[in-house]
C-alpha cells in the first residue's frame, strides 16, 4: 500500500511513499517518473492480491485504520499530508466503506482533520508532544496509585526479575531495554485492574517512540531511570499509593524532558 503526497520537481513527480510491507510501513522518499510510479503501484498491488479469502469490512476498516494509525504516529505518513477516501481505498485495494470507517476513527483520535475541499489533513502531532506526556503522566501516576493496593506477589516478583534484566542490560541494547521498560510499565498499570484507564494509557503510550529517546541516555541517565524504577516496586510492595503515584509521574517526568531534549537536537 502507498499513501501519496507529490509535487513537480523538474520534469519529475518527487513522491513520498508508505509501503506496507510485513513490518509495516516503510518511509522512502525518491524522484520517480509517472511511468516508473505507475510500474511501482502496479507490484504493490500484484504484493497484495494471494488466494487468502477477503476479510470481513469490519477487520478490514480495523487493518486500514492500524497501519494508517501506525504510520502516522511513527513519522511515515508526514504531518500536513493530504489523505483522499478514494485513493486510500485504490491502495489498500480496499472498498471505499471500510476506509471511511477507518479514516472516521483516525479523527476521533485526532490524528487527522476534515478539510473543507474534502479529503483530510494529517495533524502535528510534534506541537502537543509536551501536553501528551503530561497527559500520560497523570494516567500512568493514577493507575500505579491503583496497583499499590491490587498488585499481587506474583507480578512483583516479575517487576523484580525485570529489575535484574535493567542492571544487566549494555547501554547499547535499545532493543533489549525498550522491551524491559515496556515490560515493566505494562505490569504496573495493568495491575491498576482498571479496564477504561488501562485502555487510555495504551492510546497515548503509542506517541512514545522510546528507541529514539533511550538512544540518547547517558549511562547517569540510565543509572538514574533504574533507581527510579526500583523506588516504584519498593513503594507498590509497601502498598504506598501516594507515594508510587509521586514515584511514577517524577520518572515519566524525567523521559519528558529526555524526550524533549532529543526532539530540539532532531530539529
Amino acid at each position: 500500500m502507498r499513501v501519496i503526497a507529490s509535487r513537480p520537481v523538474q520534469g519529475y513527480f518527487f513522491e513520498r511513499s508508505f509501503r506496507v510491507s510485513g513490518k509495516g510501513f516503510i518511509n522512502a522518499d525518491h524522484p520517480v517518473t509517472p511511468a516508473s510510479g505507475s510500474r511501482v503501484v502496479g507490484q504493490v498491488r500484484q504484493r497484495q492480491q494471494g488466494s487468502r479469502p477477503a476479510p470481513s469490512a469490519n477487520n478490514r476498516a480495523d487493518q486500514v485504520y492500524q497501519q494508517l494509525r501506525k504510520a502516522i504516529l511513527h513519522g511515515q505518513i508526514l504531518s500536513r499530508t493530504r489523505l483522499v477516501e478514494a485513493e486510500v481505498a485504490e491502495q489498500f485495494d480496499a472498498s471505499r466503506t471500510p476506509v471511511r470507517e477507518a479514516i472516521s476513527r483516525l479523527i476521533r483520535d485526532r490524528l487527522v482533520t476534515p478539510l473543507a475541499g474534502g479529503g483530510v489533513e494529517v495533524v502535528d502531532t510534534e506541537s502537543e508532544y509536551d501536553e501528551i506526556c503530561c497527559i500520560r503522566e497523570a494516567l500512568e501516576g493514577a493507575a500505579a496509585r491503583l496497583a499499590a493496593a491490587r498488585i499481587t506477589e506474583a507480578e512483583l516478583g516479575r517487576l523484580d526479575e525485570l529489575l535484574q534484566e535493567s542492571h544487566r542490560s549494555m547501554l547499547g541494547d535499545i532493543q533489549g531495554r525498550v522491551a524491559t521498560n515496556r515490560a515493566f510499565h505494562e505490569i504496573i498499570f495493568n495491575a491498576s485492574r482498571s479496564e477504561r484507564l488501562i485502555a487510555m494509557i495504551n492510546d497515548f503510550r503509542e506517541f512514545f517512540l522510546n528507541e529514539q529517546v533511550l538512544v540518547k541516555y547517558s549511562r547517569r541517565d540510565t543509572e538514574t531511570a533504574v533507581k527510579h524504577h526500583s523506588d516504584i516496586v519498593a513503594a507498590l510492595r509497601a502498598r504506598d499509593g501516594n507515594r508510587v503515584e509521586k514515584l511514577v509521574r517524577r520518572h515519566l517526568e524525567q523521559f519528558r524532558r529526555r524526550a524533549r531534549k532529543s526532539r530540539l537536537t532532531q530539529g
